[in-house]
């Protein structure tokens, strides 16, 4: 994760987010390791980019994502319920640098309370 170039807007900033990549289409694994606080979790989650639907546990809750391409980018449509029971849909679009060194997500969380919007960028390891 490139902090300065991540934006959070209200959600704790994390010390550091590691995400890798695994794709062979339509099948993408995706296992993030993220630290903050002093805490490190870790989540790995399976979506089709074939815009079927995948299912997933994420942060102990079920979910289901469809994912598909948008010319470049990846978008990926989660729903799930909050902690609190409330509604929770995602919506990720992700944009590859034409170098393929940097990952972009753009990301809209929209609850039931409200929505918020997110960005992280990530560079690839060399």
């Amino acid at each position: 994760m490139v902090r300065d170039r991540s934006e959070f807007h209200g959600f704790p900033m994390p010390d550091l987010v590691v995400r890798v990549v695994d794709h062979h289409d339509p099948i993408l694994n995706l296992h993030t390791v993220q630290t903050a606080s002093g805490k490190t979790s870790m989540a790995d989650v399976s979506y089709m980019t074939d815009g079927s639907s995948a299912t997933n546990t994420i942060r102990g809750r079920d979910a289901q994502s469809k994912a598909f391409w948008d010319g470049r980018d990846l978008v990926i449509r989660t729903t799930m319920k909050t902690a609190k029971g409330d509604n929770e849909v995602i919506e990720d679009r992700w944009q590859l640098s034409a170098d393929g060194a940097t990952l972009t997500t753009i990301s809209h969380v929209e609850t039931d309370r409200g929505g918020a919007d997110l960005k992280l960028v990530c560079v690839k390891d060399k």
